[in-house]
């Protein structure tokens, strides 16, 4: 049996696999044929209670990689997979030896409790091998150290005379661990012991995310924060629940960087309910992303934000009084918004919020090659469009004293008013939502004419692309906002920018799980 000291020294800095971990998971990370699930192996000999697991798809044959290499491609990089192995033999290693025996399908890093105060920290290294013996002896001539063996409960293993290093063949996968007791953990796993893939959180999680990634990682901070979260008799936790916020930052949750035909994308699920905010996030589909011009290169949309206010009052209006008081002269929210809304000629400010039950967006678009030709809007459902006329009404005699000037556009009624910076801008009140913006804004939104955004192809794409429905989003038309500039359209765009077409961040609850998504579309 070892004796080595058991220092808690970090780990992966102490392993040997500088030509797998540091190459392809940098690769990964820096450049941004079969179809077949990715199965996370690695997780049946992880300790259940791990509250980090990071796990990389190490097959580079499949549906994935070979999706991502064609993407990298079209970002300009001429052949990554070659660019890759080339990579391995400049740092002095040979690809079929010391790389492809590690390629068996996925690795994943693993950490269990972790005192931040004292850095130290409990966890280990699993790797679904094509060839465990060819890899282990990798990692024994690259590491430098002298190795000597012992066995546990019937599984040979190996410790570094010099280091903290232990390393056992388990089946197919090799466990590395920086300290005895966490390889023993492992291999009393390996023998029957509940394991991570055993955990219902984590197996609810990883079916809620793809099963086709590049890398997945699961986090339970209450696990992974368990010494933290445990000090000074439970104050930090305590503090987190009172302020509201425990429910969902301490609940599991994981995510998934991934690659499809046309793009790449990034998912996260949680556990914890929404909160206050989750009216938002209830999955819908944008009625003005059928209203805005196709060319809008901006389009934010969120809804019921109203609901979201009553909600945030009902939970939490008595600390945010408290904290009114604190931080200003007024004595609750109720005052501050009276406050507000005096200054605009209404009773309180929540007579503009109660209008906004329904989608609520933000859209910019431009109609030359530089950033002055903007024009942009805001449109909201209305809960009631006579009462919504009033407040406007009001609201534009505060900086123009004249009034607002009715126009046509058409054969639908807009108004004009002088804004607070001399600029003119316009509202219009029809179809049951407002629509408020530069003047030439308004009017395109009412005469409808030329397609919409979501009869766009880039915008069509970048939602077919995302693994959920729309819930508060945002879109951004690449190919248009790269383009821009003050003087107009630069002369050159290098490859990658060309090749980048639209981009979406979603924020949604579907089936109990909060779920955030990002997809950015790459060009053939």
């Amino acid at each position: 049996m070892s004796t080595l000291p058991r220092g808690r020294s970090p780990l992966i800095l102490t392993l040997g696999l500088a030509a797998v971990g540091a190459v392809v998971a940098g690769f990964i990370l820096f450049t941004s044929g079969k179809a077949s699930d990715v199965e996370l192996t690695t997780a049946s000999l992880v300790p259940a209670d791990a509250g980090l697991y990071v796990a990389i798809n190490t097959d580079l044959s499949s549906e994935q990689w070979v999706a991502a290499f064609n993407l990298i491609e079209r970002l300009g990089q001429d052949d990554p997979e070659a660019e890759l192995e080339d990579s391995v033999d400049d740092a002095g290693q040979d690809w079929e030896e010391d790389v492809v025996p590690f390629l068996g399908g996925n690795a994943a890093v693993y950490l269990r409790s972790t005192n931040v105060s004292l850095f130290e920290q409990d966890g280990g290294l699993i790797l679904k091998c094509k060839d465990a013996k060819a890899a282990l002896d990798v990692i024994m001539d690259e590491s430098g150290f002298d190795f000597e063996d012992d066995d546990y409960e019937g599984v040979e293993y190996h410790y570094a005379e010099d280091g903290g290093l232990f390393i056992a063949i388990i089946g197919d996968h090799l466990a590395v661990a920086s300290e005895e007791d966490e390889l023993f953990d492992i291999i009393d796993i390996s023998n029957g012991e509940d394991s991570l893939a055993d955990v219902e959180d984590f197996q609810r999680l990883r079916d809620e995310l793809s099963k086709n990634f590049l890398m997945f990682v699961y986090i339970a901070p209450n696990d992974l924060l368990k010494d933290v979260l445990d000090s000074d008799n439970g104050v930090m936790k305590q503090a987190m629940e009172e302020a509201g916020i425990s429910d969902l930052a301490l609940k599991p949750q994981a995510f998934v960087i991934g690659a499809k035909k046309n793009s790449f994308e990034a998912q996260n699920a949680a556990l914890g309910s929404p909160g206050a905010i989750g009216p938002m996030t209830a999955p819908r589909t944008s009625r003005f992303a059928g209203i805005v011009p196709g060319e809008t290169a901006i389009f934010v949309s969120t809804q019921q934000l109203a609901q979201t206010y009553d909600k945030i009052v009902k939970d939490a209006g008595d600390k945010i009084d408290e904290a009114i008081r604190d931080n200003s002269e007024y004595r609750t929210l109720d005052e501050a918004l009276e406050d507000a809304g005096k200054e605009v000629g209404l009773r309180s400010a929540k007579e503009i919020i109660a209008q906004l039950t329904g989608e609520a967006a933000f859209a910019v678009w431009y109609t030359a090659d530089d950033e002055d030709s903007a024009e942009g809007v805001f449109l909201a459902e209305l809960a009631n469009e006579s009462e919504a006329k009033t407040i406007m009404e009001k609201l534009v005699r505060t900086t123009d004293p004249s009034g607002p000037r009715a126009a046509d556009a058409g054969g639908k009624q807009y108004f004009t008013f002088r804004g607070e910076d001399g600029d003119d801008g316009a509202y219009a009140i029809t179809d049951g939502y407002l629509v408020v913006g530069t003047v030439e804004g308004v009017k395109t939104i009412l005469t409808n004419s030329g397609v919409a955004l979501d009869e766009m192809k880039n915008y069509r794409e970048a939602l077919e692309a995302l693994p959920t429905k729309t819930g508060s989003f945002a879109y951004f038309e690449l190919s248009t906002l790269l383009r821009l500039q003050e003087d107009g359209l630069p002369v050159d765009l290098d490859d990658a920018e060309k090749a980048l077409k639209g981009a979406i961040i979603n924020y949604v609850n579907e089936r109990d799980v909060v779920r955030a998504s990002g997809v950015i579309t790459i060009a053939e």
